[in-house]
């Protein structure tokens, strides 16, 4: 058998890929023994998986961010309907003025930020399963209470997060 590339000489080995004969010199080129039709096919192959795997990595991050924003618009929407059935109830109930209706659904408006902070954190400090209805009753109101302060800047940080996201969606394309 004769090489490949080389007709005058003798094979001395075949390319592993597609079975052409190489001689010495050609063999020696690659490792393992290809040809070089072969191994730029190979070259070409593992550029393109590296470019798939980089376009895979990038297109997850972008999902990331987006699902950042869903759960940024969600927890807005909560926090609207918790306000307005607050502020509802404040406005029919407690108190007979607009402004006061309007703070109490301002107030109600963090809840759900200030919720999503706090079990965030509730999550380092495990609560084991003790405690009567009243304990959980008592921790609820005790937790809603507190979510209204945490609220304030966990919405803040969630907005300013969410529109620098959003300049990194754009970004990407």
């Amino acid at each position: 058998m004769k090489c490949f590339n080389h007709p005058d000489q003798e094979a001395v080995a075949t390319c592993q890929k597609c079975g052409k004969g190489l001689c010495r010199e050609c063999a020696g080129k690659h490792s393992p023994c290809l040809c070089d039709d072969c191994a730029a096919q190979i070259q070409r192959d593992k550029q393109a998986q590296a470019r798939n795997k980089e376009e895979e990595k990038k297109q997850k991050y972008k999902d990331a961010l987006v699902d950042t924003r869903s759960e940024f618009v969600k927890t807005v929407a909560q926090g609207i309907v918790i306000g307005l059935i607050w502020g509802w109830y404040s406005f029919t109930r407690e108190y007979n003025t607009t402004a006061d209706a309007v703070g109490q659904f301002v107030i109600a408006f963090f809840v759900p930020f200030g919720w999503k902070v706090l079990t965030y954190l509730q999550s380092f400090i495990p609560l084991t399963l003790f405690g009567t209805w009243w304990f959980w009753l008592i921790y609820g109101i005790v937790k809603a209470f507190i979510s209204i302060f945490v609220g304030i800047p966990a919405f803040i940080f969630q907005l300013v997060r969410t529109i620098r996201n959003e300049k990194k969606i754009k970004d990407l394309g």
